[in-house]
């Protein structure tokens, strides 16, 4: 997660810096995206960019598939695992296999990729603090975690995630 987070920032603040000093603050396409590279890489900004994005999807689509399927067999009683062979988790392994044919399904309809991601951002931008104040409530609850609830350590540093992923959207929306 931790490299994940590092590639994010770095990302935004090499496309900030290149992109955003040429006004170019509405990315429609990876290309464009792959522009932010060209001063760095040259011409090989393209393929720089394009081993990336195949490196982040190759670590990015097992793990959201797998997270998936896992939470919708916890949802469901279904076994689950990874170790677990294909017909002891049949519904486990439905969700992995369904997750990557609706990815692979939204590339061949041709929806750009650039603005699912931006949508998913914004989802997950006003998902996300209904989602932490639920986890605080639920890591105090003495009913579900018994003698092993969170203590105030922790639940400060969720409540700070949680008041910055609120505060710091709103407040770039009013700088526009």
């Amino acid at each position: 997660m931790l490299s994940g987070v590092i590639t994010m920032f770095a990302i935004m603040c090499t496309a900030a810096v290149t992109l955003g000093a040429k006004g170019a603050v509405n990315i429609q396409s990876a290309e464009q995206a792959a522009q932010a590279l060209e001063p760095l890489a040259g011409s090989f900004a393209k393929v720089l960019f394009a081993v990336g994005i195949l490196g982040l999807g190759l670590l990015a689509v097992p793990v959201l598939a797998g997270s998936t399927a896992y939470a919708v067999a916890e949802a469901f009683h279904w076994r689950e695992g990874l170790s677990r062979r294909l017909k002891d988790a049949p519904g486990f392994y439905a969700v992995i296999i369904a997750s990557m044919v609706i990815g692979l399904a939204l590339v061949g309809i041709g929806v750009n990729p650039i603005r699912a991601l931006y949508l998913s951002a914004i989802f997950n931008g006003i998902t996300a603090p209904p989602l932490i104040l639920l986890i605080i409530i639920l890591a105090r609850s003495q009913d579900v975690l018994g003698t092993h609830r969170s203590r105030w350590p922790s639940l400060v540093a969720t409540a700070v995630a949680g008041v910055a992923m609120t505060v710091f959207p709103l407040a770039a929306l009013t700088i526009r």
